[in-house]
């Protein structure tokens, strides 16, 4: 098993937690716990969970899990992790619709095809400056906006030893090269006080 692996193992193993009543917080900490047992030997970025309008936030520096938002009966969840297994990095990210409702379940069916549009036409894109166009004009023309706050739909694979060369998929890194690395795919949108966000790693 590689983190990749282990991070989709411990999304669809930590969703049983999901139980109306528990908190953005005790949450984080089980799926911290379960990608431990599997194996992780850390995290390379902060777990996130964000549930209801905190699915409009991308990063912990504008949100931290909270001990004091908890899980509605009809919610709906954005989760990201981020576990490191043998120095390299996993990411992987989901949003789960917690009940029935039929405005969540049409964000989050969006926010899954926009994803996998964007990450079939990775394969054939040659720079970012491609590949953001791309996603980016999906994403207006569905009438949705970009929430990530640096602009991006993505960031290169590093290893542990390497955070700071991350690369961003973003206009600031046009004419980078795709081919050669691995990037992970997470155009982040939203609509209405809510956001979702599907994330997957591919190798170009």
């Amino acid at each position: 098993m590689d983190a990749q692996e282990l991070a989709i193992m411990a999304c669809q193993t930590s969703k049983s937690y999901l139980k109306p009543g528990i908190s953005e917080k005790e949450f984080a900490i089980k799926c911290e716990e379960i990608m431990s047992a599997l194996g992780a030997e850390g995290l390379w970025y902060p777990m996130l969970v964000n549930f209801n309008k905190n699915t409009i936030y991308c990063t912990r520096g504008d949100h931290l899990p909270s001990e004091h938002v908890y899980l509605l009966e009809t919610d709906i969840v954005l989760v990201d992790y981020s576990p490191i297994l043998q120095g390299k990095w996993g990411d992987y990210s989901e949003t789960i619709l917690i009940g029935q409702d039929a405005g969540f379940h049409r964000l989050i069916q969006d926010a899954k095809q926009i994803f996998e549009e964007t990450y079939a036409f990775s394969k054939q894109s040659e720079t970012v400056g491609d590949l953001f166009r791309f996603s980016n004009q999906l994403i207006q023309s569905k009438g949705y906006e970009l929430l990530d706050p640096n602009g991006n739909i993505g960031h290169s694979i590093e290893d542990d030893e390497n955070q700071d060369k991350r690369i961003y998929i973003s206009p600031d890194h046009e004419h980078v090269r795709l081919e050669g690395k691995k990037w992970a795919i997470e155009p982040h949108i939203g609509k209405g006080g809510y956001g979702a966000k599907f994330e997957k790693v591919i190798a170009l």
